[in-house]
């Protein structure tokens, strides 16, 4: 709670003031995260766009309240080890988030199949969802020296060229 208070710029009887742990910042600064990025989302996606306009909104979102919040991958990290609920929130979280767009814009909007290859949307479900797991997570970002930002950029990019039609 000291450093809490000290990176906040308050004092410790504040921060107790609002807050009874460490346990309940952290637990209302996440709502709060996912609730921001949820709203954005619903936003963008409840208007018509093509899905490579949906995966760019997307990255941008993700970077832009991810990156404000948590950029450091030891922060995420940190996380993961000492708050595996919150972990597991975080990553319930994106993924039925992920699995929601992937579903109901990709295959299920009748302007945006024509835009996606002929591949059955389980296998691409499940494979953007193991792909986010896999390499969107600060494990395989430590481990491999990457920044979170690099890392999402990459991942998107490789996501939205990997099943995409090609332009003609």
């Amino acid at each position: 709670m000291d450093e809490l208070a000290a990176e906040a710029g308050l004092s410790k009887r504040t921060l107790y003031r609002y807050f009874r742990s460490k346990d309940e910042i952290i637990e209302a600064a996440l709502d709060k995260f996912m609730g921001e990025v949820a709203l954005k989302i619903e936003e963008f996606v409840s208007t018509q766009h093509r899905p490579d306009e949906i995966m760019a909104h997307m990255l941008h979102n993700i970077l832009l309240h991810v990156g404000r919040i948590i950029n450091n991958p030891l922060v995420l990290e940190d996380l993961r080890k000492h708050y595996p609920h919150y972990w597991k929130k975080i990553d319930d979280f994106r993924m039925e988030k992920a699995q929601h767009i992937i579903k109901s814009k990709f295959f299920m909007d009748d302007k945006n199949k024509a835009y996606i290859r002929d591949i059955d949307p389980r296998i691409v479900t499940t494979a953007v969802l193991a792909a986010v797991q896999a390499v969107a997570n600060p494990e395989f970002i430590i481990t491999n020296g990457l920044t979170f930002e690099v890392t999402i950029k990459q991942l998107m990019e490789f996501l939205q060229y990997g099943f995409m039609k090609e332009e003609k």
